[in-house]
């Protein structure tokens, strides 16, 4: 078995590194959200370019314009310009204290969805599961500690959801056409581990960065866990595949919360790893950005 290894040890370490979203002009994309940059890797060159954000980043997308980025900051979803830095706000949230942006994920049609997540010391049920409509962010499921990593089916009716706090990833009914989800239900119930961000191949295998557990979990259709792909740290926090055929499973990781001890134990914690995997992965679409008919939350 293939093991991964980081795309390039030249790299920066990511304090939270998060959020890999392989581009089809060959670039990647990641995010460190504590460390408030977008980081641009070209694989084929090897040019590192970033983007300093104002507030902590939890995912960053191309925009049909080459210079532009659609990015999900603390309190809302922006449009980035690099070569200016001027940000422009598509919707924005007034959220609770400790509360900030988190995962962003597009679904068949590029409906983007969103979480977000309590940071407090002891974080209650008040975090939520959006997703962008004209009306701006439209809450669709609340409850949560941290709403996190999402995914799709192959055939794009089946949504899944890593419910980190509680160690669930939830499994949904999903109209494209729509974006409503029904019928929610456990896929995987894990016991003292935590589901981050996630990824599908093109079998319906389900992929979750285990945050804390030095791997990224496979789950079959059916929810069984039919592999363990391990890594030389502990805090793995997202996947997606990209790459030639969409066959490399990149990973991200971080190393906050690390104390002197453990670094020295993992010393590529915060890295980007890559592997080669023999099932390609399904495609993660770009956002389709809908005309706001008002900005919601935070203000321009």
């Amino acid at each position: 078995m293939a093991i991964p290894t980081p795309i390039d040890l030249e790299l920066p370490r990511c304090r939270l590194g998060e959020a890999a979203f392989w581009d089809v002009s060959g670039r990647l994309l990641w995010t460190d959200i504590l460390g408030q940059k977008i980081y641009i890797y070209h694989l084929g060159t090897k040019e590192l370019s970033h983007v300093d954000t104002r507030l902590p980043v939890s995912f960053a997308f191309s925009a049909p314009s080459e210079h532009r980025i659609i990015a999900g900051l603390a309190d809302g979803i922006y449009q980035l310009d690099l070569h200016s830095g001027r940000e422009e706000l598509i919707a924005g949230l007034d959220l609770p204290a400790n509360h900030r942006l988190n995962d962003g994920k597009c679904g068949p049609l590029g409906r983007l969805w969103v979480g977000t997540i309590d940071t407090s010391e002891d974080p209650s049920g008040t975090a939520a599961l959006y997703r962008l409509t004209s009306e701006g962010l439209l809450d669709v499921e609340d409850g949560y500690a941290s709403a996190n990593g999402k995914g799709w089916s192959p055939d794009g009716t089946v949504m899944y959801h890593a419910d980190t706090a509680r160690g669930i990833v939830w499994r949904y009914d999903y109209d494209a056409e729509s974006g409503a989800i029904a019928n929610r239900r456990v896929f995987v119930q894990l016991e003292g581990e935590n589901p981050d961000g996630l990824a599908v191949d093109v079998e319906g295998n389900v992929y979750a960065a285990i945050y804390g557990g030095s791997c990224v979990a496979v789950y079959s259709p059916r929810g069984d866990e039919v592999e363990r792909i391990p890594l030389p740290v502990p805090n793995v926090t997202s996947c997606a595949f990209g790459g030639d055929n969409l066959q490399t499973l990149f990973i991200t990781t971080a190393y906050d919360g690390m104390d002197s001890s453990a670094l020295e134990t993992a010393p590529l914690s915060g890295h980007v790893f890559a592997v080669r995997r023999d099932i390609p992965g399904v495609p993660c679409p770009l956002p389709v950005i809908p005309v706001i008919d008002r900005v919601p939350g935070a203000a321009q």
